[in-house]
């Protein structure tokens, strides 16, 4: 469930408490064909205030884009999956994640964070 207090007629802000439900609940809303497109940025722009360098958008719609890899086109990732991606990609923790394995983000990925 996403707190009731992120006030959509505010700018997004630093959540401090942030818990990996609430990200995993935003990826799916963010995700959802129907979600209110104000909405939507608000979570993208929520998650890459407290995420930086996340880029978000670009994993959930544009995988191959996010993972420089064209065979990444047709994946379909689940929530939980993109959370712990962005977790791992952004070297943050958030309550509430299970320490997973995940596969090794490809060198090309790498090469662009240098």
């Amino acid at each position: 469930m996403i707190r009731p207090d992120f006030n959509l007629q505010e700018a997004p802000r630093i959540v401090d408490d942030l818990r990996y439900e609430e990200l995993v609940a935003m990826i799916e809303a963010i995700g959802d064909p129907d979600i209110d497109e104000d909405l939507g940025f608000y979570y993208i722009e929520l998650i890459e205030l407290n995420l930086p360098g996340a880029e978000v958008s670009d994993l959930i719609f544009w995988p191959q884009e996010w993972f420089q890899d064209k065979a990444m086109r047709e994946v379909d990732m689940e929530a939980d999956e993109i959370a712990n991606y962005i977790l791992s990609w952004t070297g943050k923790h958030l309550p509430g994640a299970e320490a997973v394995e995940l596969p090794e983000i490809p060198e090309s990925k790498q090469a662009k964070r240098r």
